[in-house]
């Protein structure tokens, strides 16, 4: 009798420390798994607060007609390489004036990216990479934002620009801003300025009969749309060098 009852005891103890151990790993799981997503919270909070942390952007003239902006004066979502983490679809603005890329902050402000930790961005199917000046690009060329516009062997970069400018109309000071575009060109291990017509076709002197086919073929005016020609003529170039 006192061995079972011995034994009735032990089964007991012994089911209620099971019981009390499978509690104690039920409530730690739970725990856990309530603390996984806080842990994902506050990791992609850190990013953000780091891409948010910019100095806060006024928007100047913003009364003007015509502006600073590339295209267009509205937000336009898109990408951004920002000191080594990718964003998506992020509403963004790109002050061509002063080369500055404007993001908007969850409370509305625009905010000012470091431009030192903006590798590259996607805007409006633009895609445009920092380049620094002797290092990814020639010493005479400026360090800041170019536009790939082709990303083939003799890849092509586009630096736009604005410049403000000023006229009076009716007594009023009214600002502009004319736009302008540099194309550059990889061709034997240098970037080469191409403006005319005739720089492009001086730099594939062995294809000009075939570049002059391809433009009259597609009916493109190198005066009226120069950033499609030359895009046409380097492809066709590369095509032909094969």
């Amino acid at each position: 009798m006192r061995i079972f009852t011995t034994a009735l005891l032990l089964c007991a103890l012994f089911s209620g420390k099971t019981y009390a151990q499978g509690t104690l790993t039920e409530a730690s799981s739970a725990r856990e798994v309530a603390a996984y997503p806080v842990s994902l919270y506050k990791d992609a909070t850190t990013i953000s607060q780091n891409l948010y942390n910019g100095r806060q952007y006024y928007v100047y003239d913003a009364r003007m007609e015509e502006h600073q902006f590339f295209e267009q004066r509205r937000w336009l979502n898109g990408m951004v390489l920002y000191d080594g983490q990718q964003f998506d679809s992020i509403p963004m603005l790109y002050d061509i004036f002063h080369d500055e890329v404007v993001i908007r902050h969850f409370n509305g402000d625009h905010v000012l990216l470091q431009t030192v930790k903006v590798d590259s961005f996607i805007v409006d199917n633009h895609h445009f990479a920092r380049l620094e000046s002797g290092k990814d690009i020639n010493p005479q060329m400026r360090t800041g934002f170019y536009d790939i516009v082709y990303s083939g062997k003799s890849r092509t970069l586009v630096r736009r620009t604005k410049s403000r400018q000023e006229k009076i109309v009716d007594k009023k000071v009214i600002a502009y801003y004319p736009e302008k575009n540099f194309f550059y060109v990889f061709k034997d291990g240098r970037y080469h300025s191409l403006h005319t017509k005739k720089s492009a076709l001086e730099l594939f002197p062995d294809h000009k009969r075939e570049l002059r086919r391809v433009l009259r073929e597609n009916k493109i005016k190198f005066r009226k749309n120069r950033e499609m020609a030359i895009v046409k003529m380097v492809e066709t170039y590369d095509n032909l060098a094969r």
